[in-house]
């Protein structure tokens, strides 16, 4: 019988493949799509491992693009698809067009096809990815917020639990939201009508009093963290009137490197300090402040806003000029205005000269005199 010994070498060098990965913690959906074809479509363990190693047995010399949504997972499984030669972006779950009937269809298979889909179709952005030593710099600045957050709900609770009981602190301690030594001894020495009140009553101190050690704790780690790795930026931004030690090592740490934003309108969008406009035809509607921003840093420039306006005369008077309509839109103002000279002092790394608050923007450095 004449038999014949045939054997076929896949070879996909040059041929570009697009992966859409619906990422879970127990498992990932994953379609495959190329030449405009869905060509594969599969579930496996949430492993990037396991994936390149499908992609170079099924499609060897191929070349690799991949997606997932920005969430829980973070960017561990993009640095390693990256380093294992996949050219994989991050996208935020917002930015994937989506129909109706996709909104309506939602499942694990549809949701891996459209991300293969559009990204085949080049219709997908990639977020920022910021280094892992920025990221975990990062963290410690929003547990540092979360912590600082936990002590004002446990003074409130604090203040609840005197009120329900019938006491209250005195004026000047009831009006702050910070414990002075002086509070914390009047409140140590004040004793319920029963022991188990009292008891109460020193466990919402003593909860108080270790909040605060641990807040007071990580802030200095996190200050020297920041001072040692971005010395001269720190040293320009707390020159700025109003910024002071929280502000700059929050903006560092969020932000890390401020050359990432082409332009001071991505710099405004990115803090949330630019109008949001929803208009058709003639309808013009402003719907206030850009609910898509880093919400972690607004905050921290609007207070500033308000030290810088009592510190710097050039900053009141720009303020006076815009409050005589609306105090509140005239502060965001000066908050989107104090953000530009940090980002012109951070990028020049100089310190804060009277003379940028009446500068205009420009893309280079968002500072730049007027034309006369």
């Amino acid at each position: 019988m004449l038999t014949t010994n045939f054997q076929h070498f896949a070879d996909f060098s040059n041929q570009d493949f697009y992966i859409g990965i619906d990422v879970h913690k127990k498992s990932w959906a994953v379609a495959i799509r190329s030449l405009r074809l869905q060509v594969a479509h599969l579930t496996q363990p949430p492993s990037p491992d396991t994936l390149v190693a499908y992609l170079k047995r099924k499609y060897p010399g191929g070349n690799y693009f991949s997606v997932y949504e920005a969430g829980f997972s973070g960017t561990t499984a993009h640095d390693r698809l990256c380093s294992l030669g996949v050219q994989n972006i991050i996208v935020n779950p917002a930015d994937i067009p989506a129909t109706d009937k996709q909104k309506k269809t939602k499942t694990d298979l549809h949701d891996s096809r459209s991300l293969a889909e559009y990204l085949e179709k080049k219709s997908l952005k990639g977020i920022t990815v910021l280094p892992r030593e920025q990221q975990e710099l990062r963290a410690l600045a929003r547990l540092r917020i979360s912590k600082s957050r936990d002590l004002t709900r446990a003074i409130n609770k604090l203040k609840g639990f005197l009120f329900y009981f019938g006491f209250s602190l005195p004026g000047a301690w009831e009006r702050h939201a910070y414990l002075s030594k002086r509070a914390i001894n009047w409140l140590n020495d004040l004793e319920l009508s029963t022991t188990a009140g009292t008891l109460a009553l020193k466990e919402h101190v003593n909860d108080i009093l270790y909040r605060r050690e641990r807040l007071l704790f990580i802030t200095q780690q996190l200050r020297n963290l920041v001072q040692a790795r971005y010395c001269r930026q720190y040293e320009s931004l707390i020159s700025i009137p109003g910024i002071g030690m929280k502000t700059a090592v929050a903006l560092l740490a969020e932000i890390g490197n401020f050359e990432r934003f082409k332009d001071p309108d991505q710099f405004c969008s990115f803090l949330g300090l630019l109008p949001w406009e929803h208009s058709s035809g003639d309808n013009l509607h402003t719907k206030g402040l850009q609910p898509r921003c880093n919400r972690y840093l607004r905050p921290f420039l609007i207070e500033a806003s308000w030290a810088a306006i009592r510190k710097a005369p050039e900053l009141l008077l720009y303020y006076r000029k815009h409050a005589i309509q609306n105090s509140k839109q005239a502060i965001v103002k000066v908050a989107r205005k104090l953000a530009l000279i940090a980002r012109g002092v951070v990028l020049k790394q100089s310190l804060y000269d009277p003379t940028y608050s009446s500068l205009q923007v420009t893309a280079k450095t968002g500072l730049e005199p007027h034309a006369n």
